[in-house]
């Protein structure tokens, strides 16, 4: 009669990366709210107490979660941005990775994020962290343009800033379904080209 072969132990450094890759799964399809010791067991289908064992403070696996999913991010887009050709088409890429439905998952994390972080000093920290790289990768992109002649604008970092807040704010209109997709990225995309005395149309990728 066969035996069935008994589950090899996983080292502690495997463990490690199971939970740690259960936890962003989780957190892509569920929600930050989802990341909890229940949940992640559940998902590798261990008892919640082995989770515990290896990440006993659940504020730093949620923000730690945040954190790889939402850089993972910026470092794609960064990759992608950097690929264009020149200051305007780095900045439309920008625009347009943003707002790719590809990446409507990691958006809705930023809702939670902004909403667990109340309370949740870690998630609160790596939010803003990445914040600061995004707003970065921004401020790039328009100061190539002024010292490239195409783009005009004294505070660079402010066109950055502007950039986030509306696509924050869009992004939590997206929620709640108030403006449909195409209006959103409008607002975004006419505001920023105004701010650096662009044609909004030199923004679109067709």
């Amino acid at each position: 009669m066969p035996t069935t072969p008994a589950r090899r132990r996983l080292s502690p450094a495997e463990r490690e990366s199971q939970i740690a890759a259960a936890a962003i799964e989780v957190a892509r399809t569920e929600g930050l709210a989802a990341v909890t010791l229940r949940g992640v067991a559940g998902a590798i289908g261990v008892a919640p107490s082995l989770v515990a064992h290896y990440r006993p403070s659940m504020e730093d696996l949620v923000g730690g979660t945040f954190r790889t999913v939402a850089r993972a991010e910026v470092a794609d887009v960064r990759a992608i941005v950097g690929a264009a050709t020149d200051p305007v088409a780095r900045l439309a890429t920008l625009l347009s990775c943003i707002a790719d439905p590809a990446r409507d998952d990691v958006a809705a994390l930023w809702a939670d994020a902004w909403s667990l972080g109340r309370t949740n000093t870690v998630l609160a920290a790596a939010a803003r962290d990445v914040m600061d790289d995004w707003q970065s990768l921004a401020t790039e992109v328009v100061v190539d343009g002024v010292r490239a002649g195409v783009m005009r604008t004294d505070d660079p970092e402010e066109v950055g800033r502007l950039l986030f807040a509306l696509v924050d704010a869009t992004n939590g209109y997206a929620l709640v379904g108030y403006l449909d997709r195409p209006a959103r990225e409008g607002l975004v995309r006419s505001t920023i080209a105004r701010s650096v005395g662009l044609d909004e149309s030199a923004l679109v990728i067709s």
